[in-house]
């Protein structure tokens, strides 16, 4: 699984294991680098768990670019190398014992064994116009009109037509996540509980709104800095490299989605 952070790749992955039945185990590419020495031995525990499993395992790697890089890479330790060889080493063949998803958010950056592997390619999308007004609609209802219309917590919220306010709000957040939209939510339900009467204001509602996009926008222009730089310092690749990107091929249970 591949696309934008706050998309849904990890909520997508636990409900996956949920709806198959099987064991479930999540780890994080992050954790494995500071594991030095014995991060192969850790890898190996990992898939004697699975081959022991009467459900089957569905292993979750998230931020899996993070140790499943490039093995021609000067970035990469001896000690991470041989991690990723023991992980190559251990899905290598075919096996019902387990499942592995590997979630990113720079799936160019895998090592080639690592793109022989893949099966299936999912692309999780920043939301369209439809599903971002849904979400603002999901999270108002669940942050600011429930637990006003329970009464149980000191939140009110001041009449104003709320469809049209989310249908209004989902326009202006073009390009926000699903994450970022949620916050949103926070945000409002916040800014009650901060206010002297604890009533949620339209006016409110927009300047939290307007807040949300500006920091959207920086984020952005980092994310954009970023890759102009290493644009500009990094290395060309050739067109062997190049069309090394994820070619799907067969599914098959034991290796990567």
């Amino acid at each position: 699984m591949y696309g934008p952070p706050g998309t849904g790749k990890t909520l997508f992955a636990k409900k996956l294991a949920t709806h198959s039945g099987m064991d479930y185990a999540i780890m994080t590419g992050g954790d494995v680098a500071p594991m030095g020495r014995d991060g192969v031995t850790a890898m190996h525990k990992v898939f004697d768990w699975a081959s022991t499993s009467r459900q089957g395992l569905l292993l979750f790697v998230d931020e899996a670019d993070a140790f499943l890089r490039k093995r021609a890479t000067e970035r990469i330790s001896e000690d991470l190398r041989a991690t990723l060889n023991a992980f190559l080493y251990r899905t290598g063949e075919q096996s019902k014992k387990f499942m592995l998803v590997l979630a990113s958010n720079q799936p160019e950056q895998f090592d080639w064994a690592i793109n022989d592997r893949v099966d299936e390619i999912v692309h999780f999308a920043l939301p369209g116009l439809e599903e971002r007004e849904r979400l603002v609609r999901l999270y108002f209802d669940r942050y600011v009109l429930q637990p006003a219309s329970e009464g149980k917590q000191r939140l009110k919220v001041a009449q104003f037509d709320y469809g049209q306010k989310c249908s209004q709000i989902a326009q202006k957040a073009e390009g926000m996540s699903g994450r970022e939209i949620s916050k949103l939510g926070v945000a409002w339900q916040a800014a009650a509980y901060a206010s002297e009467d604890g009533i949620l204001t339209e006016e409110m509602v927009e300047v939290r709104v307007d807040e949300a996009i500006k920091q959207h926008k920086q984020k952005m222009e980092w994310l954009k800095a970023e890759r102009d730089g290493s644009a500009q310092g990094g290395t060309i690749l050739s067109n062997k490299a190049a069309e090394g990107s994820f070619i799907p091929k067969a599914p098959d249970l034991g290796d990567a989605v």
